[in-house]
């Protein structure tokens, strides 16, 4: 009983320290439809900061195509990021808000991390329900993933990811959270 009980502790401590790290982000994707009318639309994400003048990061496919990006934070602080830069292929994204004082989190190492091991995650899931925590094991190291995408030229590349795989509930709108381990590290 008192290993649970450690472990709802540490995940609530995590949570309370690093709540205020992550964000809500909200896009703006302008597209041209059929027709050839502007279409737009929006799309969700989360990220988390991880310096204290505002660099956020994110995921790639969180941001691609957005005309706009908005950033939101647990106290409903509202910013205006721009797009820094990023790699598709790794699906990983830095954007900047213009502010200063924020609390980054600390960043691990994926090395270290060990199947069964704790972790809590901080997302944004279905866009609506902002700094929703679940927490759960990692579930396998090393997990190839290949996917697949049409280019601009219309030929298909294929991209294969080394991840962690995690029984944390994860939902669209989570992408680009931070997964933290039992020691508040991402």
């Amino acid at each position: 009983q008192a290993s649970i009980d450690e472990e709802y502790r540490n995940s609530a401590e995590i949570y309370a320290k690093y709540v205020s790290s992550c964000v809500g982000i909200t896009v703006d994707i302008v597209s041209t439809n059929i027709f050839g009318q502007t279409v737009t639309s929006a799309a969700a994400g989360s990220g988390f900061v991880i310096t204290e003048d505002g660099y956020i990061l994110t995921n790639y496919h969180v941001i691609d195509g957005a005309n706009s990006i908005k950033v939101t934070f647990s106290d409903g602080q509202e910013y205006t990021a721009t797009y820094v830069g990023g790699q598709e292929q790794n699906d990983i994204a830095v954007i900047k808000v213009e502010a200063t004082g924020l609390t980054p989190v600390v960043i691990g190492k994926s090395s270290d991390m060990l199947v069964g091991e704790q972790v809590t995650t901080i997302g944004n899931p279905l866009g609506e329900l902002t700094f929703s925590e679940t927490t759960g094991i990692i579930s396998a190291l090393d997990r190839l993933i290949t996917t697949s995408s049409t280019n601009a030229n219309n030929q298909t590349e294929s991209v294969t990811l080394n991840v962690l795989q995690t029984n944390c509930a994860i939902n669209p709108g989570n992408s680009g959270g931070p997964l933290f381990n039992e020691y508040g590290e991402v």
